[in-house]
């Protein structure tokens, strides 16, 4: 069974999450995990690390949370020899459900040249180079979920 986990910047361990990172985005993570680890918003983060059915950590993305109900998320990865298997679909349905949960109203991201009609397929809309996504109109026009 396929099976997601949310990971907390300061109790869990996060290598797994940092190896698909490396493994997908090869040098250009090295600086991504540095300037992540040197924000003020690596605090309010969590990560959500996927499983395959044979528990092979497969995908991982980060987001992170605010207080003004805008969340933001970025690095959505799922190892090459694993796409085409719906695993970014699990992965992002699992950002939507962690950010409504925990009080979003808006999911924003800079991501926008990393895949944006993957994006555009969920209704994300690009603003000023960044895409957003209204949560409750999603919830409200996505009746089922993964």
């Amino acid at each position: 069974m396929i099976r997601g986990v949310y990971l907390n910047t300061m109790n869990d361990d996060l290598s797994k999450c940092m190896k698909i990172y490396q493994d997908v985005f090869e040098e250009d993570m090295n600086e991504n995990v540095e300037t992540w680890k040197n924000s003020n918003s690596e605090d309010m983060a969590i990560y959500l690390l996927l499983y395959n059915e044979n528990e092979i950590p497969v995908g991982t993305a980060r987001l992170i949370f605010d207080f003004d109900g805008v969340f933001k998320f970025d690095g959505l990865a799922v190892l090459p020899e694993f796409r085409k298997n719906g695993y970014g679909d699990f992965i992002m349905h699992m950002i939507f459900d962690k950010a409504y949960q925990s009080g979003a109203h808006y999911l924003v991201s800079n991501d926008i040249y990393h895949m944006p009609d993957y994006f555009k397929k969920y209704g994300f809309s690009i603003e000023n180079n960044h895409l957003s996504l209204d949560l409750k109109q999603y919830f409200n026009t996505h009746k089922c979920c993964h």
